[in-house]
């Protein structure tokens, strides 16, 4: 096998042999350095191998024996590169492409991250980008392990952290940290107190000794879960670390002011700017871009080839130009944004509470509105305080 590859590599041809003495031709052959492989002779013809190098001298050994060769195929590398020959812009292009690939090589053109779930792959890109790793970024112009640290310093849900180089490829790996559970330390002695007035609802009682009954009404401060209590046995106080749930019905209200005077967003037209991204270089396909107040969106279509993106590709810029007017709105366009706007502050104020009921007024004037939500809900409203003192 190894030998048919080298007469590939080297070039050789079979030819036929006719109308002379063959035995004279074959051993005039190896008398001259020619030698013949897989010879046959079949109805007075004779075929043969011969080098590349060697089959020119054929025509001139059987003509002095009387008969003629024929080439009929030829195999091998130098034959196939032969209609190449004096085309030497070919083999230069084919020199520079091996150097071009070889140089591109050390740089990086793609970045991806596995294993991040909490931490998304665009912070984390934003963040190399901005301690001087991004795509065309050379391999070794910048600490890797270092910048592993950083991020590792920077991001609190990232554990570990590893950049490895795969081709052109940037991969990062990364293992987030798993969210420790909240640990009661009951060395500490602490009461339970309220953060709001309330009736209380429900109590659940986990460490500690209960200080008020359901149905009680309490007030911003009062005690709720004690952390001290004599005993009536050895009159002796005893400590211990009091927390649990102390659920209330609490009365509140929610009031936002709105004014009739609003800006408002005017579109006045919409343009595309677009750029090439070639290897981490960005060549804008337009002379100037309009200035002017606009909101901004951007897309990126890279070059795909076989499942893998290549560092080339397409930048849209999407520009929504627009002015700003005062303008007056109307009763009815009034109280739809304060309406708007007392849900959203009512989902920050009371998101982990059971709202029982509510009751919303309106008071429009001329310059605004006011809207105001009276509301009923129920809340845990204990705040463990530790209590410092010397026991003994």
């Amino acid at each position: 096998m190894l030998i048919n590859f080298f007469r590939w590599l080297l070039g050789y041809v079979k030819f036929s042999y006719t109308g002379g003495f063959r035995e004279d031709f074959i051993n005039d052959c190896y008398q001259q350095g020619i030698y013949l492989r897989n010879i046959c002779v079949k109805n007075e013809e004779l075929t043969a191998e011969v080098k590349m190098k060697s089959y020119k001298a054929l025509h001139k050994i059987a003509f002095s024996h009387g008969g003629k060769v024929k080439i009929f195929k030829r195999r091998g590398v130098p034959f196939l590169l032969s209609p190449l020959n004096n085309r030497w812009g070919f083999f230069i292009g084919i020199v520079y492409l091996i150097f071009f690939v070889s140089f591109m090589g050390g740089f990086v053109w793609n970045i991806t991250a596995t294993g991040n779930n909490r931490v998304t792959e665009v912070k984390i890109v934003d963040y190399l980008a901005k301690n001087g790793f991004k795509i065309g970024t050379r391999w070794d112009s910048v600490d890797k392990e270092q910048l592993e640290l950083a991020i590792m310093a920077d991001f609190e849900d990232v554990a570990w952290i590893s950049i490895n180089k795969i081709g052109s490829t940037a991969s990062i790996e990364i293992n987030e940290t798993v969210n420790k559970p909240n640990i009661v330390d009951k060395k500490k002695t602490t009461n339970v107190k309220a953060m709001k007035d309330g009736v209380i609802v429900r109590l659940e009682v986990l460490g500690g000794w209960a200080a008020v009954q359901e149905g009680e009404a309490v007030t911003a401060g009062d005690l709720l879960i004690s952390g001290v209590r004599e005993s009536e046995v050895d009159k002796k106080n005893h400590y211990a670390h009091a927390y649990g749930s102390v659920f209330a019905e609490v009365d509140d209200e929610i009031s936002v002011n709105i004014s009739r005077n609003q800006d408002e967003r005017i579109s006045t037209y919409s343009k595309d700017y677009k750029s090439v991204f070639l290897f981490g270089l960005e060549i804008p396909l337009y002379v100037q871009k309009d200035m002017g107040n606009a909101a901004e969106t951007t897309d990126k279509t890279y070059l795909v080839i076989n499942a893998y993106r290549l560092p080339v590709g397409i930048i849209k810029n999407h520009f929504d130009y627009f002015k700003t007017e005062t303008v007056s709105i109307s009763d009815k366009e009034l109280e739809a944004l304060a309406k708007a706007e007392l849900e959203k502050k009512k989902k920050e104020e009371f998101k982990d509470c059971e709202i029982l009921s509510e009751k919303v007024s309106i008071d429009m004037t001329e310059d605004g509105c006011t809207i105001t939500g009276k509301y009923k809900y129920i809340q845990d409203i204990g705040e463990e305080t530790e209590l410092l003192f010397d026991k003994h």
